[in-house]
């Protein structure tokens, strides 16, 4: 008996689909083959300007998380190789941050490394489960306004973190306000070396910061003041590091504090601990896992929305694909607990960096990891003479920038609701907690849709139609789904109280489909008023809606009319479907029912559209 033969067609579609999505989970498959000799120059001069820039950043970012500086340079060129082969939007650098470095301090503070890095490793798991369920949707209950007044917050307190390193001295707090307090109550303790090189790294900064503005018609000059504002922070490391080499090596000290040994080399590979010494006693997995509570959720929610946000500000016109996104940043962070990472996400300026360099493609990442990994090999040594007040100035001047002072002013004049959210977030943010600012904002921008959902604005009018009979013109702003339903009803029942003998046009423009609750409120009215003889018709129904008021089998109580043109004009002049030429359908609203059109319906033609 002949074995039966394969469907070729279909496997062939298999075949294509795969290869498809392989392609789309894999972009370096779609451009790599396009790379060209002019590609290979622009992504090296951006790769090796974006390395430059995320050494001094790495270093302080880690000792922002509490983290020695290798803990930051480990996570710069992992994340710089991943994105290589999974990102899809060119200008994007992964690497520590120092958002992700303030929220991995808030729920590691006093844990050993073992805690980060697991961290670092669930955070990824959640990035790259979002990215594969396609939870993108999540991050749009987090609106700009949340995101300002949550970035300002978190601005506040890294400034306020770094006055320790900036004055040289010791703080126990890490809240806002108690570190602020122990920091004026130990204003005698102040250093002055510390001091003066950290104003003087600030000045430096700052000036430098300013001449990437400096209009000049001359190019060579112009490129030149562009390279020397973006390698600020670089610039800033090396000098104070070569004044400190010297003095150190000359007096035998210096006059303000150091970073200290940073181990040369790569890290070990392996998998993240899961177990540590913690407290005179060994804590296993769950009880890590337990000990980070909500950071699981926070950290990657928050690298996410930080991720797409740059993704989308760099896409130009091309579509981002934000679940591609989730998963390369998913993967950088789990494959970077192999390597003892801290959590990381995209950055903004270093975004901005590998923007105005010219870069061609996510290649650029291959060169800023190895100029990463050459500083671990060659330069970490001298990472013992970088003094701490400049990367305290580093990180103040960065997260000054970060401070959205502009947009108060702005909501209070459009937008009062989103005054109060943006407000209350960023006061949260410094009083409480920046991860109890993010989920209490998300809470009020989910209430302020559900209230916009329960609560829509409904136009309700008295109309003249063209015959002069007078009826009442009721149009909700938003679609109607149950939250909603009892709200339309008392409308309409007030509103027809008052003018009891006026017949009534529901206008459903705005219902793009409805659910059971509401399809049964809207059968309750026509039942209600057809019934008294007053007349309730529906216009602008669409199949959906249609298809869903049909299915509760009282279709002959349902009056309907399929255009609004006229009822837009203040007139009622549709005529009945059935019998064109005869009087405007609200004067025979109460012997209206289904035409053969619409009843054909019911066979097929519109509800498999549901």
């Amino acid at each position: 008996m002949p074995e039966p033969v394969a469907d070729s067609s279909s496997q062939t579609v298999k075949n294509g689909s795969m290869k498809k999505l392989i392609f789309k989970r894999l972009p370096i498959l779609s451009w790599l083959p396009h790379y060209t000799k002019e590609d290979i120059i622009a992504d090296f001069v951006a790769g090796i300007t974006v390395g430059m820039t995320m050494i001094p950043q790495s270093v302080a970012y880690a000792g922002l998380a509490g983290l020695q500086p290798q803990y930051g340079l480990y996570t710069a060129f992992i994340g710089s190789f991943t994105y290589v082969f999974f990102g899809s939007v060119k200008e994007v650098s992964i690497g520590p941050t120092s958002l992700m470095a303030l929220l991995t301090f808030s729920y590691v503070v006093g844990r050993p490394v073992e805690y980060v890095i697991l961290l670092t490793f669930l955070a990824g798991c959640i990035e790259l489960a979002m990215g594969l369920f396609k939870l993108g949707f999540l991050v749009d209950f987090m609106s700009p306004c949340l995101t300002s007044g949550f970035t300002s917050a978190t601005s506040i307190i890294i400034i306020i973190s770094q006055l320790k390193g900036f004055l040289g001295i010791s703080i126990k707090n890490n809240s806002t306000f108690p570190a602020l307090q122990e920091v004026l109550s130990k204003v005698q303790e102040i250093k002055v070396g510390d001091t003066l090189l950290g104003v003087t790294c600030v000045v430096f900064l700052m000036g430098f910061k300013q001449l990437g503005k400096i209009k000049s018609s001359n190019l060579t000059t112009k490129k030149l003041l562009w390279l020397l504002s973006i390698s600020k922070n670089a610039l800033t490391v090396f000098v104070s590091s070569v004044v400190a080499c010297l003095w150190f090596n000359y007096e035998g000290s210096v006059p303000f504090k150091l970073t200290g040994i940073v181990p040369r080399g790569l890290p070990d590979i392996g998998l993240p601990a899961t177990h540590a010494e913690f407290n005179n006693s060994t804590s296993g997995f769950t009880d890590m896992v337990s000990s980070l509570g909500s950071g699981i959720i926070v950290v990657p929610l928050v690298a996410v929305l930080a991720n797409v946000a740059i993704a989308k500000a760099y896409s130009s016109e091309a579509v981002v694909d934000a679940s591609q996104e989730m998963i390369s940043l998913g993967l950088a962070n789990i494959l970077g607990s192999f390597v003892k990472a801290m959590p990381s996400c995209g950055a903004f300026t270093r975004s901005s960096v590998a923007s105005s360099s010219g870069v061609r493609s996510p290649l650029q990442g291959l060169y800023s990891g190895a100029v990463i990994i050459l500083a671990l090999s060659i330069l970490a040594p001298y990472f013992f003479y970088i003094p701490k007040a400049t990367l305290a100035a580093i990180l103040i001047v960065a997260a000054s920038s970060l401070i959205d002072y502009e947009i108060f002013p702005t909501l209070w004049r459009c937008s009062k609701v989103d005054f109060i959210i943006t407000t209350m977030t960023f006061a949260i943010g410094i009083l409480v907690s920046v991860e109890m600012s993010i989920v209490i904002g998300a809470i009020f921008n989910v209430l302020v849709l559900l209230k916009a959902w329960s609560r829509p604005g409904i136009l309700i009018e008295k109309r003249t139609s063209e015959k002069g009979l007078e009826y009442l013109y009721i149009k909700p702003e938003l679609g109607l789904f149950y939250p909603a339903a009892d709200y339309l009803t008392e409308k309409v029942k007030k509103h027809h109280n008052k003018n009891p003998t006026f017949p009534i046009a529901l206008d459903c423009y705005g219902f793009i489909k409805i659910d059971y609750s509401a399809a049964k409120s809207l059968e309750t009215l026509a039942k209600t008023y057809n019934k008294k003889e007053v007349g309730i018709v529906f216009v602008n129904v669409n199949s959906k809606v249609l298809c869903t008021l049909m299915a509760q089998g009282e279709d002959n109580i349902v009056s309907l009319c399929q255009s609004s043109y006229e009822v837009n004009a203040n007139t009622f002049s549709v005529r009945d479907m059935e019998n064109p030429d005869e009087k405007p359908l609200i004067d025979s609203i109460n012997g209206r029912k289904f035409s053969e059109d619409i009843r054909d319906i019911r066979k097929g033609s519109l509800c498999d559209l549901e």
